[in-house]
């Protein structure tokens, strides 16, 4: 939340094994200074969400069908560093897309084993491992950029 004292967790939630709403996302938005709920969200990340306020039980329904999609704006791959997303995990992609599911569990595999090779590197030499885009707060990670700022 652009608000420096209020924070938003949202569970995106599995398939359901048996029965149950897809697609299903709860949370809530929290007042850091009182511990407070403000609000909770509960409804289906691709069609309603229901924001309930928790101060007078009155809720506001969005539903993100109707919304108009706003296009990625992302660094092309050959541009992008080595261990960001799109470019780590193009193969495994190109591979899912293509339904080439034996080449996509290849690529997740080199992924993940090059990964733990690093830090198993890193830790023989005492080297800590630093993200870059997120720090660690309490028992949760936060992004070190202010998106508000962000999106002056």
């Amino acid at each position: 939340c652009p608000q420096p004292d209020y924070t938003s967790t949202l569970v995106f939630h599995t398939k359901p094994m048996y029965g149950g709403k897809m697609h299903r996302v709860t949370g809530d938005i929290k007042d850091n200074m009182t511990g407070k709920c403000l609000y909770k969200i509960d409804g289906e990340w691709n069609g309603k969400l229901k924001f309930t306020d928790e101060s007078n039980k009155s809720t506001e329904v969005i539903d993100t069908e109707v919304l108009s999609v706003v296009p990625k704006v992302v660094k092309p791959v050959h541009e992008q560093k080595e261990n960001e997303s799109r470019r780590l995990w193009r193969e495994v992609t190109l591979a899912l897309r293509n339904n080439d599911i034996d080449r996509a569990t290849e690529a997740k595999h080199a992924n993940e084993e090059r990964q733990r090779q690093e830090g198993r590197a890193r830790a023989a030499e005492g080297i800590a491992w630093v993200p870059s885009y997120f720090k660690a707060e309490q028992d949760t990670w936060v992004y070190k950029k202010s998106l508000a700022a962000e999106s002056l």
